[in-house]
Parts: C-alpha cells; sequence; structure tokens
C-alpha cells in the first residue's frame, strides 16, 4: 500500500473558517551571567541615556537622573530643604502668578483694564476719613467712568465693585441718580453676582425714596428668577419689606400667581384670591403655580424671605387638603427660618398646628438651635407659645423648648417684652398682667389641635420649668428685680408656687430687698442696650477662690465710622436714667404690692403652713434698715401691706421691731407713715 501525504480540510468542504494558528516563536538560548549586568546605551540629543529594557512594563515611569529637565534642556539643580529656599520659591511663584493675573486683564480689554487701575488710584484717597475734597474725587471717578459707560463692566469686579461703592455713598444726589440711570438696566445681572449684587444694596441704602422706587421697579421685572438666587434673594426681601410701596408688593408678588402677570400687571389683584373671583377656572393653574414656586424655594433652602412668606401664608389658606400637607412636607424643618415675619410666623404656625404628631416632634427637633432666637423675637415668639399651648408630649417639650428656654431664661427675659411673655406662659399661663386678653384668646383658640386637657398639660409643663427656674432665681436673684417689668413678671411666676420651693424663692428675694445697697435704672434697660458686652468666665462656682474676683472679658466691636455718635447717645440715655434705690422704684414697688398680697389668696387656698413673703422680709430686715425705711413713703406702704396680708405671728414679730421706733414714726409727716402707726396703733 502506497502512503500518501494528509490532505487538510478546505473551509469549503468544512463549511465554515478556520481560526489561524499561532506562530510559536523560539525563545534565543540564556545568555551567561555577564551579560546580563551590562547595559545598553543610547545617544540622542547628545545626552547619554540608559535604555529602558523589554521587561519595563509600557506604562511604567521611567527614571532619568539629574531630575526633571527644563525647556533648555538643562536639568534642575538640588536645593536643599531650608525655610530660606521656601520663602525664595513662594516668592517667585507669587511673582509669576500676578503677572499672569494683570497679562490676562490686559489681553481681555485693554481699555476696562487701563480705566480700573486709574479709578483704584483715586478711590484709595476717596475711601479715606480724613480724606478732603470728596465731592471733587467722586466727580473726577465720575468724568473717568461714565465717559466710557463703564458702570456695568465694573460693578461686577471684587475690586471695581468697591470703588463703584464707594462713589455711590459720597457723590451728590444728581450724580448718584446719573451713576443710578447707568447701572439701572443691568439690575438682574448686577443682582446676581457675586461682586455687584453690594452696589445693589448701595442703591437701596444712599438713595432717595424716588431711586429706591426705580430700582424696585427694575426687580419687579424678573423677581420669579431673583427670588430663586442666593445672592439676589437677600436684596428681594429688603425691597419688598422696606423699600416696595403696597402696590409694588402686590407687582411682585403676581408673577407668582400665573405667568400671565409676568408683563402686565392688574392693579385689581391684591391677593391670590382675586385671580379666580371672575374667572373661577384659573384656581387650579394659580395653585399649581404657587406650589411649584414654594417647593423650588425650600429645595434650595431660600425660605428667608418676606414676599415667599406672604405666598406661603395665602397657599396655606386656599390650597386644598392635598396640596397644602405636600408643601407643609417641605416647611415643616424649616419653621425657624419662616417665623422672622408676620406672614411666614402665621405660615409656620398654621404648618405646625395642621401636621401629625410625628412631624411635629421631628420640626422640635429642628427648631431647637433656634429657640432663643425665637423666643426674642417680635413674630418669632408666637410660634413658641403656640407649641407650648398645645403640644401634648409634655417630655418631648421639655426636651426640645423649655430646657433651651431656661438654660439661656436671663437673656431671654432682659432683652424685651417678647422674652417676657415666653416665660411668662410657661409659669403663668392666662395672666392678663402679662397678655393682652386678645392674645390670650388667640393662643388658646389653637386647643382645638390638642387632645390632652389643658389644665393638666400646663401642670406637667410648669412641672418640668420650676426646679430649674428656682435655681435660676437662687443663683442671681438680683436680675430679678432689676426694674417694674421683670419684677411684675416674678410675681406672676410666684402665683403658681406651694410648699419648700415657694419658701426658697421667698428667702432669695427678701436678701434683694433688704439690702441697703439695692440700686436700679429708673427706666429698665434691655441688656442688648449697654455700652459693654461682658461676658462672666464659665467656670464652676466651687472652683472659685472665695475672695478672688470673677475674670470678665470685654467684647471687642467692629469699628464703624457711626461708633462715636453711638457711643455719645448711650451716655446721654445713661445720664438721663440714674441708678435710684431700689425699694422707691415705683414699678418695683407695684411688684412687691402684689407678691405681699399673694400671701393672704395663698393661705386662704392652702392653709396657714404655706411660706409668706412678708415674713420673710422681716426676718431678714435689719434694724439699721427698718429705721431708713421708717423715714421713706413706699417702703412704709410696704411695711403696712406686710401687717395686713399675715398671720398674727408675723404680725407680732412685726410690732415688735417698730416699737422700739414709736417715736420717730410718729413723727414722719408722710402718708405711709401715718397709717402704719395708726395700723400699729402706736
Amino acid at each position: 500500500m502506497i502512503q500518501t501525504k494528509k490532505r487538510s480540510v478546505s473551509s469549503s468542504e468544512t463549511g465554515g473558517s478556520e481560526k489561524p494558528v499561532k506562530k510559536v516563536k523560539k525563545e534565543p538560548a540564556s545568555k551567561p551571567a555577564g551579560d546580563k549586568t551590562k547595559a545598553k546605551v543610547q545617544k540622542k540629543d547628545g545626552v547619554v541615556k540608559p535604555s529602558v529594557g523589554k521587561t519595563a512594563g509600557k506604562f511604567q515611569k521611567k527614571t532619568s537622573p539629574g531630575g526633571k529637565p527644563f525647556e533648555n534642556g538643562e536639568y534642575k539643580t538640588f536645593v536643599p530643604n531650608t525655610p530660606e529656599s521656601k520663602k525664595e520659591y513662594w516668592n517667585g511663584l507669587k511673582a509669576k502668578q500676578k503677572e499672569l493675573r494683570q497679562q490676562r486683564r490686559q489681553n481681555k480689554s485693554k481699555e476696562l483694564y487701563e480705566l480700573s487701575v486709574s479709578a483704584k488710584k483715586i478711590y484709595e484717597k476717596l475711601k479715606r476719613k480724613t480724606a478732603e475734597g470728596k465731592e471733587e474725587l467722586v466727580q473726577k471717578l465720575h468724568e473717568l467712568l461714565g465717559k466710557e459707560n463703564a458702570y456695568a463692566k465694573v460693578a461686577t469686579s471684587h475690586d471695581t465693585a468697591r470703588v463703584l461703592q464707594c462713589m455711590i455713598k459720597n457723590a451728590s444726589d444728581e450724580i448718584r441718580d446719573q451713576i443710578a440711570t447707568s447701572l439701572l438696566p443691568s439690575v438682574p445681572v448686577l443682582a446676581t453676582s457675586k461682586y455687584g449684587h453690594h452696589c445693589v444694596t448701595s442703591l437701596f441704602k444712599h438713595g432717595s425714596k424716588q431711586l429706591c422706587a426705580r430700582v424696585v421697579n427694575e426687580i419687579i421685572k424678573d423677581v420669579v428668577k431673583l427670588v430663586n438666587h442666593t445672592f439676589s434673594s437677600s436684596i428681594v426681601d429688603a425691597a419688598y419689606n422696606e423699600y416696595a410701596t403696597n402696590e409694588q408688593r402686590s407687582f411682585m408678588r403676581q408673577p407668582f400667581y400665573s405667568e400671565l402677570y409676568k408683563l402686565d400687571k392688574d392693579r385689581t389683584v391684591q391677593t391670590m384670591k382675586d385671580c379666580w373671583t371672575t374667572n373661577a377656572y384659573m384656581k387650579s393653574s394659580v395653585l399649581s403655580t404657587v406650589k411649584d414656586h414654594l417647593v423650588q424655594a425650600a429645595n434650595k433652602r431660600l425660605t428667608d424671605n418676606s414676599l415667599l412668606h406672604a405666598l406661603l401664608a395665602e397657599f396655606l389658606e386656599e390650597a386644598g387638603t392635598t396640596e397644602r400637607s405636600e408643601v407643609m412636607e417641605l416647611y415643616l424643618p424649616l419653621l425657624a427660618s419662616i417665623s422672622s415675619t408676620r406672614d411666614g410666623t402665621g405660615a409656620a404656625i398654621c404648618c405646625f398646628l395642621h401636621s401629625v404628631v410625628k412631624d411635629r416632634r421631628s420640626a422640635l427637633r429642628a427648631m431647637k438651635p433656634y429657640i432663643e432666637k425665637l423666643s426674642i423675637h417680635e413674630h418669632g415668639h408666637r410660634l413658641v407659645m403656640c407649641v407650648l399651648n398645645c403640644y401634648d408630649d409634655t417630655v418631648t417639650l421639655g426636651k426640645q423648648v423649655i430646657s433651651p428656654i431656661l438654660e439661656q431664661i436671663e437673656t431671654i427675659v432682659g432683652s424685651g417684652e417678647w422674652g417676657r411673655k415666653v416665660v411668662g406662659w410657661i409659669f403663668s399661663p392666662d395672666d392678663k398682667d402679662l397678655l393682652h386678653p386678645t392674645q390670650i384668646d388667640l393662643l388658646n383658640g389653637y386647643l382645638e389641635y390638642s387632645k390632652k386637657d389643658k389644665d393638666i398639660r400646663r401642670k406637667q409643663v410648669f412641672a418640668v420649668a420650676k426646679e430649674a427656674f428656682c435655681k435660676q432665681l437662687e443663683s442671681n436673684a438680683s436680675f430679678w428685680l432689676r426694674g417694674g417689668h421683670t419684677a411684675l413678671l416674678t410675681a406672676a411666676i410666684l402665683k403658681n408656687y406651694q410648699g419648700e420651693e415657694l419658701g426658697r424663692l421667698h428667702r432669695a428675694l427678701a436678701k434683694v430687698v433688704c439690702d441697703p445697697d439695692w440700686k436700679v435704672h429708673e427706666h429698665e434697660i434691655n441688656l442688648d442696650g449697654s455700652i459693654l458686652s461682658i461676658e462672666v468666665d464659665k467656670k464652676p462656682k466651687e472652683n472659685l477662690k472665695p475672695n478672688a474676683g470673677v475674670e470678665r472679658k470685654i467684647k471687642k466691636f467692629k469699628k464703624s465710622p457711626f461708633e462715636e455718635e453711638k457711643a455719645a447717645a448711650r451716655e446721654k440715655q445713661l445720664a438721663a436714667n440714674p441708678l435710684v434705690n431700689g425699694i422707691e422704684h415705683a414699678g418695683i414697688h407695684i411688684a412687691l404690692k402684689k407678691m405681699i398680697k399673694l400671701d393672704q389668696e395663698k393661705r386662704q387656698a392652702a392653709g396657714d403652713d404655706v411660706s409668706q413673703f412678708g415674713l420673710a422680709i422681716v426676718e431678714e430686715l435689719a434694724v439699721e434698715q427698718l429705721s431708713a425705711w421708717i423715714t421713706q413713703n413706699r417702703p412704709s406702704f410696704l411695711l403696712l401691706l406686710i401687717f395686713e396680708n399675715s398671720t398674727e405671728e408675723v404680725q407680732q414679730m412685726l410690732r415688735k421691731k417698730v416699737v422700739p421706733m414709736k417715736k420717730e414714726l410718729k413723727s414722719q409727716k408722710h402718708t405711709g407713715g401715718k397709717l402704719l402707726a395708726e395700723k400699729l396703733q402706736l
């Protein structure tokens, strides 16, 4: 049999393509060990470099001796890491960056660059307080920038924007109007600029009433866009709240109702409800449009705006249950932010009252850091009082609201009437000595959104706060008798105290009343009206030495050109408000009489074992101080009230102390002394 070669099967026969077979290269024989140590040397551009072997990876870093080459091919010499070398390196780097910056400015606009350089030279003289001829300097700047019509261009730069602000501040009314005329077409652009929005603010601050109205009219054209921008939102807020007329305010709200009012304004549309009085079909579209704007503002956290507060209050009043709940869900964590205006506070109260228990709890948790500021705010205190009156979970209420108030209770009470109302509602709600009956009725109207009994909740709130207040008063009792308003609050707080806690408060207050060195201002001054802000070192009292003075730090205020005028006004205010003896102060005298009269009321309600303020005063009153009181009219009336409203035991104690001064008391000609001698039958 004849053998033949095996024929390969063609692709046509197999019916498919065959993969190509890779050829296996034969590896060369291994080189001797001596050859491995040798490196190939390549010569390129006159520089000898070692060649990279095949074993090196494709992306492996290639090393070369002598460091990184510069552009001319030379290698960087080694510099030791010393402070001198670092300083030299950074100085050179800064100089290069400065040259590049100036080069870019020149390339961008040579004419504008030259204008800014020459304008800044004049500005350096104009900004000084002691500069002379400011009107002439402003005129030069106006001639320089006005001819080129460059005001809108320079207003967006960080350095030339300051030049323009200084011009607006120091310019005459005529020049300021000319500057404003060139800036007004660009107000929407400037208001959204990082530096340009300061120029718009300067126009409001230093411009006339007519000029402010012109700026507001320009803002109205793009108010929807400006409200939703970080820089321009505050400008819209100031324009709506301070500078706009009632008609301009309605024009600012109309674009949010519908796109129909973006160009054409309607004087008959004053509120949201006016949009569908004649055309009922517009109600759903208007509510939908307003809702979209409110949701957008809430997502951007730009809710601290009085214009949005007005829209939110109108929307919550007119919207249906579903739409209202969707918007309230977004604004519940932002109640503190929207409570800065009257409309915003009303909207915040509406959101809180119509929310479920879970949402209320989360809203209180978000409000906790701002409770102190809300309590002393003109409008925000209404939200805090609403929460205190209608929130049922008193344990959560104590942690989230009452505890922050008690920690800063002196600051809250000393900041004004709104803080005193909040503190008074915790301890003595429905007290007409602290609140107007209309406000009491309004707060009681919120009780329909509460399930717990009113009296039970108020007792629980009082139980949470009473011990902390006792400690606060015992530590600084003179604060609670610092003036007539604060003393009336103290008298109202004492109404609900009983037992040993009442005795602790009576003894602490009696020490202040019987102190011969007790002085107060004739007119009570709030804490924010003091000349210096004094901060006491927050060390525990037990760690302080008994004879060591408490370290005090005086807060430094930023320098202001009006600081001297403010200081002079404060000095005049203090000169017209001298210190007087506390026991003779008219307002404190009324409050002390209320406290003494409470003794008889409490004794009739709880028995003779109740603590008496009159007893605490008689026990604390020294003979020398009593002799001084007898010679004065108002202290004599206090002794008379103590005698009339106390038990027989206290009357006998008072009579024994006064009898040795019988002749001196009878010789007094004032009404209080005569009535006291007659009452004691001396």
